[in-house]
């Protein structure tokens, strides 16, 4: 009994709270977290990311790490701001560099729910030479695609 007890508690779900303070504690860990660590956090820990990773008072460091864990957690609201970011040139180059290794991991997006966004994640990840992905996503995607669509499967075929 005592046991299924300890693995039920083990298993329950984070609360905001926890995850607010888990996020807090990875931003200021020394060593490097995990992305597996960002992912247990969900896409809650975005509450707590991405106000840093869009404040230009930051510390640029912390920007980065932030991008990298919102990039983790919440795939879906990282890719946006990737994208923004990584075109910013008034941005410090370790925060473009962090989001386009962030806009790098959006391979998830490229098949998520908001086709705005699957537009997007295919015109980054192009760039970025993964086109047999956009291929095969583009071949899925209803006829009236986005000009980013457009852009990607044009970069992808030269």
């Amino acid at each position: 009994m005592t046991a299924l007890l300890i693995a039920a508690l083990l298993a329950a779900p984070l609360s905001d709270e926890e995850v607010r303070e888990k996020a807090q504690a990875y931003l200021g860990a020394i060593h490097g977290i995990k992305a597996e660590q960002w992912k247990e956090l969900g896409p809650r820990a975005a509450e707590v990311l991405e106000p840093i990773v869009t404040d230009p008072a930051a510390l640029p460091s912390k920007r980065a790490l932030a991008l990298d864990g919102l990039a983790a957690a919440a795939p879906d609201r990282a890719a946006a701001l990737a994208v923004k970011l990584a075109r910013d040139e008034k941005q410090p180059l370790v925060v473009r560099v962090a989001a386009v290794h962030a806009a790098g991991k959006l391979k998830p997006v490229l098949q998520g729910r908001h086709a705005g966004l699957r537009g997007e994640a295919a015109e980054v990840l192009s760039r970025h030479g993964a086109c047999s992905e956009v291929r095969e996503q583009a071949a899925r995607e209803k006829r009236d695609r986005s000009s980013a669509w457009e852009r990607a499967l044009s970069r992808c075929s030269e």
